[in-house]
């Protein structure tokens, strides 16, 4: 019991990470006690799981070096963490996800599949990689290149891959002939949207896609924000799909889990998807123009996330700020923000 929160069990008696009391969330160790450092307000904490903290804390404890958690402020994991010069993408129990066929496991892989569906029309382009194709993308994808014969073979059998740049080009040109559409994909908000972002700037096609699509809807996002947990064994898109649409397919071929997500969104979460849930392109930058507040805990991620999602960026809060003595206020509001924290970041823009 710390500053007079007294942390409750669970049905097997056991202290959930996740504590909450009056109008605060907090983290605690698996004896109950407090981890500092990780509280947040209520209305905060919806997507809080103190996982990240308590593996943190307990690490600690055992004197060991060598291994390290990214934890957001709330006591989650980072959806990036990293381990030695190794970083990939997790889910929020700190595993490795990932969905984009490229090159590695990290964000700056190179792209080497691209694939899209709408009702109408299918897009597929295998790409020249650049660098070597590691091993453990090979054995997930099935994909490999030889840069000396300039040949690309998935699973044995020879494709033909193009550049880098026509692929991004090809996948504009494709998705312009949509009209404005919105992009799905699973797991796409930690993994596939920052490569191809990374990518698009490279070849300066950033602003270009942006004006292109509306922006992204993270179906594992959905899944895990509409289905209960008790309901599914994990979130990944092979188990959904066996799930809900009774099928088993071959995953980490582009083109599969696209007519298996297709599938799946159709029979399945096109019912539950919500306007709330469409993610402005421009997500990560926004989120990339918060990182100051953040570190300095001026403003909560929560907070920063839901203005990033609807393509709010710090440069747009000083502009409305500048604007009108009450525009920072109308802006939180007009995207969500509780009243609550409109005191709160009131001062923030100050510099």
């Amino acid at each position: 019991m710390v500053g007079g929160r007294k942390p409750v069990c669970d049905s097997e008696g056991n202290y959930a990470p996740k504590q909450c009391s009056g109008s605060q969330c907090y983290c605690v160790k698996e004896d109950g006690k407090e981890i500092e450092d990780f509280s947040v307000n209520r209305w905060e904490a919806e997507q809080q799981t103190c996982k990240c903290a308590r593996s943190q804390a307990e690490y600690k404890e055992t004197g060991m070096m060598g291994k390290s958690f990214r934890c957001t402020a709330d006591g989650s994991y980072d959806e990036v963490q990293c381990t030695g010069s190794q970083c990939y993408c997790a889910d929020e129990d700190g595993q490795q996800i990932g969905n984009l066929e490229t090159t590695g496991l990290g964000r700056n892989s190179d792209i080497i599949q691209i694939a899209a569906k709408s009702y109408s029309n299918s897009f597929n382009r295998y790409v020249i990689p650049r660098v070597d194709i590691q091993i453990e993308a090979s054995k997930i994808t099935g994909i490999t290149y030889s840069h000396g014969t300039n040949k690309m073979y998935v699973r044995g059998q020879i494709v033909e891959p193009v550049s880098l740049h026509k692929a991004l080009l090809d996948f504009i040109h494709f998705l312009k002939e949509q009209n404005q559409p919105i992009i799905l994909g699973h797991n796409i908000c930690n993994f596939d949207i920052p490569v191809i972002v990374n990518k698009l700037k490279e070849y300066n096609l950033f602003s270009t896609f942006c004006e292109t699509v509306k922006g992204f809807i993270d179906t594992m996002k959905v899944a895990r924000k509409y289905i209960p947990k008790h309901d599914v064994e994990n979130f990944k898109q092979q188990t959904l799909v066996k799930q809900f649409v009774g099928e088993n397919y071959l995953a980490h071929n582009a083109i599969e889990d696209v007519d298996s997500l297709k599938t799946l969104y159709d029979s399945k979460l096109a019912l539950l998807v919500k306007s709330d849930d469409v993610f402005a392109i421009s997500y990560h930058n926004c989120m990339d123009s918060y990182s100051g507040l953040l570190s300095s805990k001026i403003v909560s991620r929560p907070v920063c996330m839901q203005l990033a999602k609807d393509g709010i960026s710090l440069k747009h809060l000083k502009l409305a700020s500048v604007r009108d003595v009450n525009g920072l206020k109308f802006v939180l509001q007009d995207h969500k923000i509780p009243p609550k924290s409109v005191k709160m970041h009131s001062g923030l823009l100050s510099d």
